[in-house]
């Protein structure tokens, strides 16, 4: 009899599909499509999902950025970053500005639209959220959010 490998014994290449079934990064990236596919057809109508939601999400918890770190939060490469913010300046929902201490670096920030849209959105979103994790009791969600917190630690290249 075979005894079932722990995921810190899982090594590539896999020889079974419980052990691709245990592979973290894995089951980040079918979970990240899952949510975004779901997002997205909830979203479709609005208009506003996957790189443009991720921009004024982020905006909405952090403030004021720069496209540098747009990027980063949004998980977004940086030339798709300043063409998302582009459309959403033209749409109403973000402005740029010229950072008063240094006039060569462009800042971005959610419009009172830009807020009034997310919070139109968030019922949708919520929704969706709260369907990901039924069933999951609020320890094991506080365990699952310190423990990829970590992991996140563990693999960035960036201080944000």
């Amino acid at each position: 009899m075979t005894r079932s490998k722990s995921v810190g014994q899982i090594e590539f290449p896999f020889t079974s599909p419980d052990e691709l079934g245990q592979y973290l990064p894995y089951l980040f990236t079918r979970l990240s499509n899952r949510w975004s596919a779901d997002q997205n057809t909830a979203l479709a109508e609005n208009g506003l999902h996957g790189a443009k939601l991720r921009v004024l999400s982020s905006l909405s918890a952090f403030g004021e950025l720069t496209i540098n770190q747009l990027s980063i939060l949004s998980v977004t490469e940086q030339s798709t970053t300043s063409r998302t913010v582009e459309q959403l300046v033209v749409a109403g929902l973000v402005e740029r500005n010229i950072l008063s201490t240094d006039q060569r670096i462009r800042t971005v920030n959610l419009t009172p639209t830009g807020k009034a849209a997310l919070k139109e959105l968030s019922p949708k979103v919520n929704e969706l959220y709260l369907n990901m994790v039924k069933g999951v009791s609020r320890d094991d969600l506080d365990t699952c959010v310190r423990v990829l917190g970590t992991l996140l630690q563990n693999v960035k290249n960036n201080q944000i």
